[in-house]
């Protein structure tokens, strides 16, 4: 019954705290965000529930980056305060081992690792589409037609594949299909992904109630092993061997940050298997896993340092949290970097961080439950 009722107590203290940290962070983050952009809303005579729904769709982004930094002030905090009071004291005197102190506050870190994963997943990609989306018919006047057209459009494909368009235009409904202009389809060598064995040139290209690509206005040519044309013929229409639909290139035309794990993931496997490195991707795709879990590694690492500057005061502990959240970030940065540029692996990219910080903290807890 005195766990239970421990626990509760400790769990509710850390929540408090936290709760404070996240609403802080999120009203600083607009507050200096809106300082930022007022202005060209006012510009454009912007209604104000536009500008509300703007920054209201922003939070689930703000949320998933500056937690940890929460859990961890929650923590620093949550272990202080216990100290102050000589709680942690009358719990060790009572046999409480500071491992049993933690527990709590580790099994939190680990629920909302899990929950920031989903809320990644489930709730920040949709977000930030509606963000920028608001973000473009305000300041670029682009409605959803236009929002979904991509300049110089790129993307591997499906089945050995490589497409080029100078304009797409992936939106599409019953009225409207989804078109390309001056499309260029090159089918890669399943042996040598590096080497094209046939390329279609075409003036535009429109998705048909069909489900079909049709090229109009083509030239087709072969090639072979040593990159010499074979055979060039001209074609009035020709419809075209594409799997992907013209919402799967709306997902292609997005940046990692705004794919879900499961988008990324196929992205990846379709640059691969045309041959290309995706370690831009693959690094993007392990964060997705090492940012959630940072929520927990926090826990680790704050906990016994709140035991050591808890009689310091709370001016330090808010500073040791602020500063060891910028050396989590900073480390996050330039293994991102490091990653992409494969000068080290994606896996080591995306986790060396947590991996360093966890085991400090595992570390620094076995040493203060000595003391």
């Amino acid at each position: 019954m005195l766990g239970r009722r421990l626990d509760r107590y400790i769990v509710a203290t850390f929540i408090r705290y936290y709760l404070y940290a996240i609403l802080a962070f999120i009203a600083i983050y607009l507050v200096v965000n809106f300082i930022e952009t007022v202005g060209k809303f006012i510009e454009r005579g912007t209604d104000a529930g536009v500008i509300a729904e703007y920054y209201l769709y922003m939070i689930p982004f703000v949320i998933k980056w500056i937690n940890p930094i929460a859990v961890l002030l929650g923590v620093l905090f949550c272990i202080s305060i216990l100290s102050k009071n000589s709680e942690i004291t009358a719990m060790k005197s009572g046999g409480i081992s500071l491992y049993r102190v933690f527990l709590p506050l580790i099994i939190m870190g680990m629920l909302i690792s899990g929950f920031i994963w989903a809320w990644g997943e489930i709730v920040v990609p949709p977000a930030n589409e509606r963000n920028i989306a608001i973000k473009l018919w305000v300041f670029d006047h682009k409605d959803e037609a236009r929002r979904m057209e991509t300049n110089n459009f790129s993307a591997y494909l499906i089945g050995d594949k490589l497409l080029f368009a100078g304009l797409l235009s992936a939106y599409h409904d019953e009225h409207r299909p989804a078109t390309m202009i001056s499309p260029s389809l090159l089918q890669l060598d399943p042996e040598d992904p590096t080497r094209a064995i046939e390329r279609i040139d075409a003036r535009e290209a429109e998705y048909g109630a069909d489900g079909k690509w049709h090229f109009t206005g083509c030239e087709v040519r072969t090639f072979g092993p040593e990159g010499e044309e074979l055979t060039f013929t001209q074609t009035a229409e020709l419809i075209v061997d594409i799997v992907e639909k013209p919402d799967e290139f709306g997902i292609l035309a997005k940046t990692p940050e705004d794919m879900t794990y499961a988008e990324l993931s196929a992205h990846i496997d379709r640059l691969e298997r045309a041959g290309k490195v995706a370690a831009k991707e693959r690094v993007e795709l392990l964060l997705k896993i090492s940012v959630p879990l940072a929520n927990l590694i926090v826990v680790l690492l704050g906990a016994p340092l709140a035991i050591r500057t808890a009689r310091s005061g709370t001016a330090l502990g808010f500073g040791v949290a602020v500063l060891l959240g910028f050396i989590l970030w900073g480390f996050i940065a330039v293994g991102r970097a490091l990653g992409q540029s494969e000068v080290i692996t994606p896996f080591w990219a995306a986790f060396f961080p947590n991996i360093l910080f966890g085991v400090t903290g595992l570390f620094l807890i076995w040493r203060v439950n000595r003391t």
